[in-house]
């Protein structure tokens, strides 16, 4: 998911744990930041973009783009 919002980037990605746990269930859906998505686009590093930083890991996002 990406979204153009700092502070909804900041509650989805950090909110979804409490989420999930509501619900006995497991989310893990990475959300990107619109600059950050942007970047990738460009092809920047992904420590350059901060995606380190993201509560819930976009490796699975990096892995699909290492792989085309």
């Amino acid at each position: 998911m990406v979204t153009p919002c700092p502070l909804c980037h900041l509650n989805l990605d950090g909110m979804q744990t409490q989420a999930a746990s509501q619900h006995n269930t497991s989310i893990n859906l990475p959300i990107l930041h619109l600059p950050q998505l942007l970047g990738l686009a460009m092809g920047l590093e992904p420590n350059l973009l901060g995606l380190q930083r993201n509560l819930i890991s976009p490796s699975s996002i990096l892995a699909k783009i290492a792989t085309e």
